[in-house]
């Protein structure tokens, strides 16, 4: 299916490029369909790691079924779990384990064997779309003429944004959780004062406030995430003077 095409897709790239930026979605999708073929690699540029943009685009272009595979020296050789992505530190295991789905990797973390991943990424019959991650850089890079790269704005340039981008990253965790229970207006304003300082920052705290409002206990809700029970209660803690919903962990 030609991007332009998918409305879930589109509304994706729509909330994080900015619903006004008509331009930009479009080249995108663009962007995307290119990678999706393996025309092109996918390039995401903007402050922050860009990987949890990177899964999401995955999901919704390629399939929550299809893998997803990181390869950064620093994370070593991590499985996947429900939080994170799978890690290789080395770049070729991790390309032979993204074959028919994606393989992402940090400008600024490359693993030392890129070049042969390179030589891998540009055979035909390889299957494997490449997503790469870098800082904000120069507008004019010939290098990224074309295929446009998906420049990820700053919540803080989208101040009049944020309470709708809490709210489809809600919809999304009822989605993820299969939760009946939408959160609070307190929760809601919770987040966009103590937690939207990013979209991933947003993205985990919606999904963590919901599993919490959501289940019958703490240990519970960790489990539903994927966190241990002493990770949730840590998160909830640094937050405790401030913390708008059940008072569970201890």
């Amino acid at each position: 299916m030609w991007p332009a095409d998918d409305e879930t897709l589109r509304g994706f790239v729509a909330r994080i490029l900015g619903w006004r930026n008509a331009g930009a979605i479009d080249r995108a999708l663009r962007s995307i369909y290119l990678a999706t073929t393996h025309q092109a690699a996918l390039v995401l540029r903007a402050e922050g790691d860009l990987v949890p943009i990177a899964l999401a685009l995955h999901r919704r272009a390629i399939g929550g079924g299809a893998p997803f595979v990181v390869a950064d020296p620093r994370r070593g050789n991590t499985p996947a779990s429900v939080r994170s992505p799978a890690n290789f530190d080395c770049g070729l295991a991790a390309f032979e384990a993204a074959r028919g789905g994606t393989l992402c990797v940090r400008t600024r973390r490359l693993p030392a064997d890129f070049a042969a991943v390179v030589s891998a990424v540009r055979d035909s019959n390889s299957r494997v779309q490449l997503a790469v991650c870098c800082p904000p850089g120069d507008d004019a890079d010939p290098l990224l003429a074309v295929p446009a790269p998906l420049d990820v704005p700053p919540l803080r340039d989208r101040v009049g944004d944020i309470a709708r981008i809490i709210d489809e990253y809600a919809q999304d965790a009822i989605a993820t959780l299969g939760a009946s229970e939408a959160l609070s207006s307190r929760e809601r304003e919770w987040i966009l004062e103590h937690a939207a300082t990013s979209l991933d920052e947003i993205e985990r705290a919606t999904l963590r406030l919901t599993a919490m409002r959501t289940s019958p206990s703490s240990s519970a809700a960790a489990a539903r995430l994927g966190m241990t029970l002493v990770s949730l209660s840590r998160w909830i803690h640094r937050r405790r003077h401030r913390w708008p919903g059940p008072d569970r962990p201890g």
